[in-house]
């Protein structure tokens, strides 16, 4: 679980980049649909563990900046050599996928890169306004978990949307 965990906060990571105006900084989200509040915890569940595994050990916002360029230009193929670089290449088309396929292989649901973006920016910048990235996977799971439910035939509805979530 925390393997594809980590793989998944990778994924929402590129899929963010790539569309990245090189502004890094976190800010609140409004989240109107259940598809918004996907796409945003996807981006922050996946964000506080990428800043937990790969960024633990430094303070600055110099990984984070270099992780979020190298994303966006894995997502445009560009090439480079560095680690971040492959990171991002990594996610990026992990994300790609994603976009194409729909958000988490739900055809239903549409990737917001906007919304998964900002969800990794603000996890990475440590914001703590709106939720938790535990609540985070919390929500995907429990959602997740409903909308398969309903798809199989058991009227399960999805959670209400979190009260407080960062506004965009």
């Amino acid at each position: 679980m925390k393997k594809q965990s980590i793989f998944t906060m990778v994924t929402l990571v590129a899929v963010l980049v790539f569309t990245s105006c090189n502004k890094f900084e976190p800010k609140e989200v409004k989240l109107s649909t259940v598809n918004d509040s996907l796409n945003y915890t996807l981006g922050l569940a996946n964000g506080d563990g990428i800043k937990s595994y790969y960024m633990q050990n430094d303070s600055t916002d110099q990984p984070m900046i270099e992780l979020l360029k190298a994303l966006d230009k894995a997502y445009k193929g560009d090439a480079n050599e560095d680690e971040m670089y492959k990171l991002g290449l990594q996610i990026g088309g992990s994300f790609k996928q994603q976009k194409k396929q729909g958000l988490m292989g739900d055809s239903t649901l549409v990737f917001d890169t906007k919304m998964v973006r900002q969800g990794l920016v603000n996890a990475l910048n440590d914001y703590k306004e709106g939720m938790t990235a535990e609540q985070a996977e919390e929500y995907i799971r429990v959602t997740m978990m409903a909308i398969q439910e309903k798809k199989m035939g058991q009227q399960a509805p999805p959670p209400a949307m979190p009260d407080s979530v960062p506004a965009q």
